[in-house]
């Protein structure tokens, strides 16, 4: 009977059976924030002076980092709603009363990624710790986990709420580092960063000396610097992707 030849791999690709523990982000990474917020800002791309979607996002994307840098305790639900304001008041638009709290409320209702919750499944098979590191509420991330947990559990999750500051600032690095050495008693150098956001995790994650992954969303709008030299260890264009290449680098397929 002939042996089974298992395929090679890149020499960089099999670097990454070494990881221990992953720590995600969430929305962009696992959730389709765009998609979300898309719905749920209808009143504002209904306007005869709303510029296109693309600009709105951006926008919106830029408020939202002032607020959190400005206000660091600043629940995510409440940095929704003054972002929702402050694009009000930019277009000179008129929305409906309760518009923006409704915004801020409609985190939990984002839904994932359609690869999201197998690439998470197959992960876990693997043996692998998964970690959320979010710039969100825990309320929120109660409803979120829901459109992601399917017969498995994150190992650990880490919010603003609970760190009482904003990614990219590095003390949610330090914060989740810390939490993963003490909980699931793993050192740095088995974590590895996994996120769309090369400005909110990408390069903190670098700073603080990890290893990271990009996922490289070609469809995403927000998270993509213009910054060439912010460049991870590692990029895929889906977690499906990413997922596929965890398998290989543990010999699965």
């Amino acid at each position: 009977m002939s042996k089974v030849r298992r395929l090679s791999i890149p020499a960089s690709e099999a670097e990454l059976s070494k990881y221990k523990v992953l720590v995600f982000d969430c929305y962009g990474t696992l959730i389709d924030w765009e998609r979300g917020m898309w719905s749920n800002l209808q009143p504002i791309f209904t306007q005869k002076t709303c510029p296109d979607p693309e600009r709105v996002f951006e926008s919106f994307g830029q408020a939202e980092t002032r607020l959190q840098g400005q206000n660091k305790g600043m629940e995510y639900p409440l940095v929704l709603e003054q972002a929702y304001l402050s694009r009000d008041r930019k277009l000179g638009a008129d929305f409906p009363p309760g518009a923006a709290s409704a915004f801020g409320a409609s985190v939990g209702s984002w839904p994932p990624f359609r690869d999201s919750s197998l690439a998470l499944a197959k992960l876990k098979d693997l043996g692998l710790s998964l970690v959320v590191l979010s710039n969100v509420d825990n309320a929120s991330f109660a409803q979120t986990r829901k459109h992601l947990e399917a017969g498995w559990e994150f190992d650990l999750v880490c919010t603003a709420e609970d760190i009482g500051s904003y990614k990219p600032d590095l003390r949610n690095f330090q914060y989740v580092l810390e939490a993963i050495e003490n909980e699931l008693d793993v050192s740095p150098r088995e974590v590895l960063s996994v996120a769309q956001s090369k400005y909110h995790d990408v390069h903190p994650a670098q700073t603080m000396g990890l290893k990271t992954v990009w996922i490289n969303r070609p469809e995403a709008i927000m998270g993509k610097p213009k910054d060439e030299s912010i460049q991870p260890d590692w990029e895929f264009s889906s977690m499906e992707a990413f997922a596929h290449a965890m398998e290989r680098a543990h010999g699965v397929i």
